[in-house]
């Protein structure tokens, strides 16, 4: 066991890294910025009730980074995605983890 032990630590580092740097970077044009130039701060007032503006459910919430309503889920069949696809918005951030997502492509944005 200790000469395979060897192996992985005299492997180079930089091969592992690099590789995941490589699909990082494929992935990136793709995710980063991508409509968030369409997020409009001013309507944003994250004091309100945290209730879907439709279904007036308090489960899974997100909230709408152009209009600034409240929607629940992220699927397909749910009133983000319709909204989406209808009012043409699409950056959503949940209301509970704050994470940001593209709807309908449904993937996380991955800018600061």
């Amino acid at each position: 066991m200790t000469p395979a032990k060897r192996r992985r630590d005299d492997s180079p580092p930089a091969s592992p890294s690099s590789a995941d740097s490589d699909t990082e970077a494929a992935a990136a044009p793709h995710v980063d910025g991508a409509y968030l130039d369409t997020v409009n701060r001013t309507c944003l007032d994250f004091d309100f009730e945290q209730l879907c503006s439709v279904s007036l459910s308090n489960n899974n919430v997100y909230a709408c980074l152009v209009c600034g309503r409240y929607y629940q889920g992220r699927g397909k069949q749910t009133h983000a995605y319709f909204h989406s696809i209808n009012d043409d918005h699409h950056v959503f951030i949940n209301l509970r983890t704050c994470n940001a997502y593209v709807l309908p492509d449904n993937y996380e944005v991955a800018d600061r």
